[in-house]
């Protein structure tokens, strides 16, 4: 978020004032946004969903100023009553549910805020939250360890390439918890390898199909 405008603006605005940890919504917001430009051929969305998904990436734990239990449905609640005067009601309603679906229960129609989308959103809202579970998992730690990303698109898998800081065990626990979402949405398997950042060439660790 390097260039201001009044969208990013309003979403640094919304943010700060629920002190969110900017260290890790940066990081989720860059992974995100990387993993899309790699993801592009499966997912096919425009580049103004991409700015949607950052943003939902900076506010995914904002609702942690309420509680952290069910912290994912305070920040959909968050988001929607705001008034975020530079987004339409259609991309907020989107922003919204994408930061709810980062955890927990994949989107259903008997959620309420989802259900009320037109099914284009809906699938819109599918795929980015999707891709927004795997970026988070790749923080787990907060630690910001990822420095470079990259991803394999094959057939029935992908497999994520990154060179990282330090050990990344608490993110591959967490890209297994998390990667449902995508296996059923992009009906792929995930795989993630982890080169050291001192030589990118040097595998570190190579997991199987999460």
């Amino acid at each position: 978020m390097s260039v201001s405008d009044p969208k990013t603006d309003s979403i640094l605005e919304l943010a700060k004032r629920y002190h969110y940890d900017a260290t890790h919504a940066h990081q989720v917001e860059c992974l995100a946004g990387t993993l899309f430009m790699e993801l592009q051929s499966l997912h096919r969305l425009r580049p103004e969903d991409r700015k949607l998904l950052e943003y939902a990436a900076v506010l995914h734990d904002i609702g942690y100023f309420v509680s952290s239990r069910g912290h994912h449905r305070h920040t959909l609640q968050m988001i929607m009553l705001e008034p975020l005067a530079p987004f339409t009601r259609q991309e907020k309603s989107i922003l919204a549910n994408v930061a709810r679906y980062h955890r927990k229960a994949q989107p259903q129609i008997e959620h309420t805020a989802y259900a009320i989308l037109p099914v284009e959103d809906r699938i819109k809202v599918n795929l980015l939250a999707a891709i927004l579970r795997i970026a988070d998992a790749l923080d787990r730690s907060h630690l910001s360890l990822v420095s470079e990303l990259t991803c394999e698109v094959r057939h029935d898998h992908i497999i994520i390439h990154v060179t990282a800081s330090g050990d990344m065990m608490l993110e591959e626990m967490a890209l297994a918890k998390k990667a449902d979402m995508f296996h059923d949405i992009f009906q792929r398997e995930v795989m993630l390898e982890v080169h050291r950042a001192d030589n990118p060439f040097v595998l570190e660790r190579s997991s199987v199909p999460i």
